[in-house]
């Protein structure tokens, strides 16, 4: 039977003094981020905290990030989405609690553009479950490094909502990126005093855990290393006992990869996490976040941004007029010279 990544966690803790050669899992991990590691285990046992915290980057929609309580240029955005192709939305949407009503959390025009780095109005709320697929105008292509970045409307850096990203070339055929989340208790409901709460070093690859104004970047050539991880660590439909992934996201990955194309991703898609815990991560366990939750329940979608963006092709019309302006210029430089 494979061990969860908590039993596996208890196992660290109750034998401290286990030496063997090899870890008990093979390891995956992440991209781009700062993360403790269990070598022992093969266990990653915390990962980046919120923004300006240790060398963890949430990333600006100017593309500068924190260092040192210091805005730093690091990324440049090449663009945002510009449209979305559905919109399925979660329960629980009534905008109670708010000076807007349900119809303004609703509107997907929130999501698309530049993102607010303040205005926590200027959102698309998915609800409990609910999901939206955006496009853009040129495809996303897998660079260096971030390729592009989600951001949310947390007011601060532990109340967290969460979601899972997947994205698409032809608009069928998704595939989520590998998501994480250590904890193992409910944080309770945003409507009880200190409920709500989360750790961001618990949490990877859900949605944004970074507050207002810090998108959350996702690196497209870590959906190649899950795809081959999964191709051997799934064996007949079952996780071999050493793959910290669970056989229910191999199965997915593997299933859709083969119509995905790195260079050429024309939809993200955020699925709303419903914080009770029967929602599972990449390994199988349980993810928490504020439950139940009333007015806007559900991942708050400020926008999306584009960091590695496909150049997209000169049109024939094009190439035709830059080549009369050529002739036109030429010409007229030989008359001037007579």
């Amino acid at each position: 039977m494979k061990k969860t990544t908590a039993t596996c966690a208890f196992i660290a803790a109750a034998f401290v003094s286990y030496n063997a050669s090899a870890a008990l899992y093979d390891a995956f991990l992440p991209a781009n981020e700062p993360y403790s590691y269990d070598e022992t285990f093969g266990l990653v046992t915390k990962f980046c905290g919120g923004v300006g915290s240790d060398t963890c980057m949430g990333i600006r929609p100017s593309g500068s990030v924190l260092e040192n309580g210091t805005p730093v240029p690091k990324y440049n955005f090449a663009g945002w989405a510009s449209g979305y192709s559905s919109y399925e939305q979660g329960t629980g949407i009534t905008g109670d609690g708010t000076e807007q009503g349900a119809n303004h959390w609703t509107n997907v025009g929130n999501a698309l553009g530049k993102p607010t780095t303040s205005d926590t109005n200027d959102v698309l709320v998915l609800g409990d479950g609910g999901s939206v697929t955006l496009t853009f105008d040129a495809p996303i292509v897998n660079g260096t490094g971030y390729d592009f970045a989600v951001f949310e409307n947390s007011l601060n850096d532990t109340f967290l909502e969460f979601a899972t990203v997947s994205v698409s070339t032809n608009g069928i055929h998704f595939v989520t990126f590998p998501h994480f989340y250590l904890g193992t208790t409910p944080v309770g409901s945003d409507s009880t005093e200190g409920g709500g709460v989360n750790d961001p070093t618990l949490a990877y690859n859900l949605g944004s855990k970074y507050r207002i104004g810090y998108g959350n970047g996702y690196d497209l050539a870590e959906l190649e290393s899950a795809y081959l991880y999964s191709l051997d660590h799934l064996d007949n439909g079952e996780a071999t006992e050493t793959s910290v992934f669970s056989a229910a996201y191999m199965s997915s990955i593997i299933e859709n990869y083969a119509y995905i194309d790195l260079d050429n991703i024309n939809y993200v898609k955020l699925t709303d996490i419903i914080g009770d815990g029967n929602t599972l991560d990449s390994a199988g366990n349980s993810i928490y976040d504020a439950y139940p939750t009333t007015g806007t329940p559900g991942f708050d979608l400020s926008g999306v941004g584009v960091i590695n963006q496909q150049i997209p092709e000169p049109s024939e019309f094009a190439i035709l007029l830059s080549g009369m302006a050529a002739i036109f210029a030429y010409s007229r430089r030989s008359r001037n010279k007579k």
